[in-house]
């Protein structure tokens, strides 16, 4: 029997309301099998990013809804010989250009409708929604922006690279409550101690779907061209450390974007003011129950917790 065809007898025994992997209540069918919201997840993640598991036993282990993510292996085998198909990912994967990945993100923030009926649909967006959309929605702006992206690529207006990532930052932050509203003095300091972290996010994200490292001018560092120990090993931190991890995550524009906020709104830097230390805490502390608002009401449970 081809596992990657055919359902296998559990699968067709199985209730239709249970996910035929690991018996936890499933969502619908999907990749070829009725499966729940987890396995979904975990299937589409292992085929789209290629990973490789081990089985630290047999290769026999128990797969159910309790101990799914004791061996990655064994619940991928069983996701194969239970009906899932990778090639209905890849067929996914080639219907979704960058566009569309972009729209889908947004209307998923803003409790849109998309072509398939979401299992919960909801009448309005909620606060973590809104919140996080508005974070996109300045993100877009700023990249849209025929000023910025002048800036951003022509080394004749900004004479350092470090030049062209302060006036994207300054764009950014302009725009981004509650930065208008601190003293000046406080802001500029904020701004130039966020400089570095901004900096190396913008090209973790910009590479995070690309082979190498892409900086903001689309340059490219590769570690097959890089001859500098000190440029290679940063390279390679960056890599093991931060991309990797978030390719694996598949994190998306609203999670980028909310992380570059809780990083700017560092209301413990030493110097600052006593008022503007309030106002960044406070504005951290409903950024932050906003996104785990929005893990819990767009992933399962466990699937919220290991993000």
């Amino acid at each position: 029997m081809d596992p990657y065809t055919q359902p296998s007898a559990s699968n067709q025994s199985a209730s239709s309301d249970l996910c035929v992997v690991c018996g936890d209540k499933a969502i619908g069918k999907h990749y070829g099998a009725v499966a729940c919201n987890g396995c979904k997840g975990f299937f589409r993640r292992s085929v789209f990013q290629n990973l490789q598991y081990t089985c630290r036993f047999e290769k026999s282990c128990h797969i159910d809804k309790d101990h799914r993510n004791a061996c990655r292996f064994c619940r991928f085998q069983k996701c194969l010989s239970d009906g899932m198909r990778p090639e209905a990912i890849q067929n996914e994967r080639d219907r979704i250009g960058s566009t569309k990945h972009r729209k889908r993100v947004s209307s998923r923030l803003c409790g849109q409708s998309e072509p398939q009926l979401p299992q919960n649909p909801v009448a309005a967006p909620s606060a973590s929604r809104r919140l996080l959309q508005m974070l996109v929605d300045i993100e877009q702006r700023i990249a849209n922006s025929q000023t910025m992206n002048r800036l951003l690529r022509e080394g004749v207006e900004c004479k350092s690279s470090k030049q062209r990532t302060m006036n994207s930052i300054i764009g950014w932050a302009s725009m981004l409550h509650p930065l208008p509203e601190i003293h000046s003095d406080d802001r500029v300091l904020l701004l130039k101690h966020f400089l570095p972290c901004f900096a190396l996010l913008n090209v973790v994200q910009k590479s995070v779907h690309a082979p190498h490292l892409l900086l903001p001018n689309d340059e490219i560092l590769s570690l097959s061209t890089s001859h500098i120990p000190s440029v290679v090993a940063i390279q390679s931190r960056i890599l093991e450390e931060l991309l990797v991890p978030l390719r694996r995550l598949r994190a998306d524009e609203a999670e980028f974007s909310c992380l570059k906020a809780l990083i700017l709104l560092n209301g413990d830097v030493a110097t600052l003011s006593e008022q503007s230390k309030g106002k960044l805490r406070e504005a951290r502390d409903a950024l932050l129950k906003a996104l785990f608002g929005f893990f819990n009401e767009t992933f399962s449970a466990l699937d919220a917790s290991l993000r």
